[in-house]
C-alpha cells in the first residue's frame, strides 16, 4: 500500500467524523422536540380527562331580551373563565368580562370545581340551543327555556 491509499482512507474517515459531528446535534434536537411534544400532548389529554361541565340551565327572558346560561364545573380541574366560549344556535357569541361571573363575581378569571359560571347576553329573539365550550375543549349543550 502506498501513501495514496492511506491518505484516501484518512480523508474518508475525517469526512465521516465531520458528518457524524454535524448529524448528531440535529438528531438530538429533533428527538428532544418530539419528546416535548409528546409530553405536552399527554398533559392536554390529562387536562381534558379531568375536565367536566354540566349545563344547569339556559333561560331567555322575553321582557328583558336576555339570555342567561349557568354551567357547573363538575370536573377536577380549575378552568380559565376567559377561555370559555358560548355558541347560541350555532353562532359564536362574543361575551365581555362583565357578562361572565363565577358565583356572582365578575372580576375572577378562575372557575374552580363545584362552582357555577353564569353567562349573560342580550339576544333580540329567543334562541333554541346553547353550547358552552371550555378551554380544554370539553363542552355542554342544552335547550333554552323561554320565560
Amino acid at each position: 500500500m502506498g501513501f495514496s491509499v492511506s491518505g484516501a482512507v484518512a480523508v474518508v474517515l475525517i469526512g465521516l467524523l465531520v458528518s457524524a459531528a454535524t448529524l448528531y446535534p440535529a438528531v438530538d434536537r429533533a428527538t428532544e422536540r418530539r419528546a416535548d411534544a409528546v409530553e405536552a400532548r399527554d398533559e392536554r389529554a390529562l387536562e381534558r380527562q379531568n375536565t367536566a361541565v354540566s349545563l344547569v340551565d339556559a333561560t331567555y327572558n322575553t321582557s328583558q331580551e336576555t339570555l342567561t346560561v349557568t354551567v357547573t364545573n363538575t370536573g377536577a380541574s380549575t378552568l380559565d373563565v376567559p377561555a370559555v366560549d358560548l355558541l347560541v344556535d350555532g353562532e359564536y357569541a362574543v361575551l365581555s368580562a362583565a357578562n361572565r361571573s363565577v358565583g356572582g363575581d365578575t372580576a375572577t378569571e378562575v372557575w374552580s370545581p363545584g362552582e357555577n359560571l353564569t353567562l349573560t347576553r342580550g339576544e333580540p329573539s329567543a334562541p333554541e340551543r346553547v353550547f358552552v365550550v371550555t378551554g380544554p375543549g370539553v363542552a355542554a349543550a342544552g335547550a333554552v327555556e323561554v320565560v
